[in-house]
């Protein structure tokens, strides 16, 4: 989605591509995957909200890296509010347009850049297929924040009282697409109910079962033998529960394959993990220690699968 009258003086002044970014957020991953299955590089690093002359211009070949940082809320200032009104990442500016919602922005990559096609507009039944396998996963967005919240980041990521009305106020001056309020204020309590976590989860394990089927008839990829917009929003996810040490390989081995095959990729390995590596490690040994203690993702996983 084009943001068409951006409130950030920061985003006429930007030449090239600019990606407001967090290496660990998945949204921002897919985002980052495309870039690079488009042949454009990680680029140098500068502060989200730098707005000097050398900060803004473009890079030839590459994306300019502006990290927004969710461990310290930067997502949460007034800066990047102008940027980003649903206080999320990605967005991206290329040459003064403000582009945000992760899948549109791959979209809009795919018109502009050569490379290979990531949207199969050509074949109009093969993009049906990848139209809907993407909406699928669009549905389950809430369903991998509820589960990762749970099971992965817990303490981590409650917000402080003070925090937590900078998010409203914030939110206040736009439509809060994301519904973040009513979820923080939930989670900062601890009052959203088991029921709601499972509900969650089990249509995740759903869908995975699923995809799982689809695969079993030796395509390379969820909609045939090219990677399209699905491969890489699915993807995503699966790394996010990766982290959270879901059984992937035990219970979906087909898709555990297809997965592996996926993050061979160099657009993977250079645009997702270049710099995620050490923080998925911290996770998985994170997620490792709480199986050993019985609270994991896995035990609940295979308990509800069985």
């Amino acid at each position: 989605m084009k943001i068409e009258l951006p409130k950030s003086p920061i985003v006429s002044k930007l030449e090239g591509f600019h990606l407001f970014h967090y290496d660990a957020a998945p949204c921002a991953q897919r985002v980052r995957f495309a870039l690079h299955e488009k042949g454009i590089a990680r680029g140098r690093e500068v502060r989200f909200d730098a707005d000097d002359p050398g900060s803004c211009a473009g890079q030839d070949g590459a994306w300019v890296s502006r990290q927004v940082s969710l461990a310290k809320k930067e997502h949460l200032t007034a800066s990047y509010a102008q940027i980003q009104p649903n206080l999320v990442v990605p967005a991206l500016v290329h040459n003064g347009d403000l582009h945000i919602e992760s899948m549109d922005i791959v979209a809009y990559l795919d018109e502009v850049l050569g490379g290979p096609r990531l949207i199969p507009k050509h074949d109009p039944a093969l993009l049906a297929d990848a139209q809907a396998l993407t909406d699928l996963g669009k549905s389950l967005h809430r369903s991998i924040r509820f589960v990762t919240f749970r099971w992965g980041l817990r303490g981590l990521a409650r917000l402080s009282g003070k925090e937590e009305q900078r998010l409203k106020e914030l939110l206040a001056k736009g439509d809060d697409a994301e519904q973040l309020a009513s979820f923080y204020e939930a989670y900062d309590k601890q009052s959203i109910p088991d029921a709601a976590y499972f509900a969650h989860l089990d249509k995740l394990n759903a869908a995975f079962a699923q995809l799982d089927r689809r695969l079993q008839d030796g395509r390379a990829f969820l909609t045939g033998n090219d990677l399209t917009m699905a491969d890489i929003l699915w993807a995503m996810k699966t790394l996010r529960l990766l982290e959270c040490d879901y059984p992937f390989k035990q219970l979906f081995p087909t898709y555990a394959e297809w997965y592996s095959k996926v993050s061979r990729r160099r657009s993977f390995r250079e645009g997702v993990m270049s710099k995620h590596k050490l923080m998925s490690s911290a996770f998985r040994a994170k997620a490792s220690v709480e199986q050993v203690l019985g609270m994991g993702l896995k035990r609940e996983v295979l308990r509800r699968v069985a």
